[in-house]
């Protein structure tokens, strides 16, 4: 009733006209509203179904079962390949040769290379508490038994190593490698990086005990 006698007003003054003209394009705005976001709705619920039914049909048929993961030192860190130890800088070398220390699992690793560093780079300790002492250097050439003996002036009596290792990337010269062997000095040239850097473990590479039995 209170719509009629306003309606009734209106009609009886002349105000009807002006407001429809008023009132007519906010209603045009407001359907156009109403309209669009019906189209949005039903366009976005379409999609919808059809992602959760491609993701249906395209659904394996036998899920591959969950595998273990690999013990840590299973996996090359990132950028850790031969081609980046060629192309590292001295320090950055120093630096990869720890992280893969730690991830073998060693200790305490930290590099000290640098202007007095007695000839160790990186110093760390194996799981059994075992310090180990790591020159790790990118000559262009093979190193020969001078810089051998040097390393083993300052290893052990220096750093109290219990495990001294030398890593050069392009090996050693024979003479270098048989006064290695007869001061128990561990040498890591090109083939055993690769080996490294791949995921075995530094132990594993050089035949070293990890029990200590």
């Amino acid at each position: 009733m209170l719509i009629v006698a306003v309606r009734w007003v209106l009609v009886r003054t002349g105000l009807d006209r002006p407001l429809r003209r008023f009132l007519s394009p906010l209603w045009a705005l407001v359907r156009t509203g109403i309209t669009g976001r019906v189209a949005l709705a039903s366009t976005s619920a379409t999609d919808a179904a059809t992602e959760r039914l491609s993701q249906w049909a395209n659904r394996p048929l036998h899920p591959a079962p969950q595998r273990e993961p690999a013990a840590s030192y299973a996996f090359r860190p990132a950028g850790h390949t031969l081609e980046a130890f060629d192309g590292s800088s001295p320090e950055r070398f120093e630096d990869m040769c720890r992280e893969l220390l730690e991830r073998d699992g060693f200790t305490d690793a930290v590099r000290v290379g640098g202007a007095g560093d007695l000839g160790a780079d990186v110093l760390a300790r194996d799981t059994l508490g075992r310090r180990v002492v790591v020159q790790c250097k990118r000559y262009a050439k093979p190193i020969g038994s001078r810089e051998m003996q040097t390393f083993n002036g300052t290893a052990r009596p220096e750093h109290r190593a219990a495990v001294p290792v030398m890593v050069r990337l392009n090996g050693f010269t024979a003479p270098a490698i048989d006064f290695a062997q007869k001061h128990r000095l561990h040498l890591v040239d090109r083939e055993r990086l690769a080996r490294w850097s791949a995921g075995h473990h530094l132990y594993d590479v050089l035949g070293i005990d990890c029990t200590g039995s």
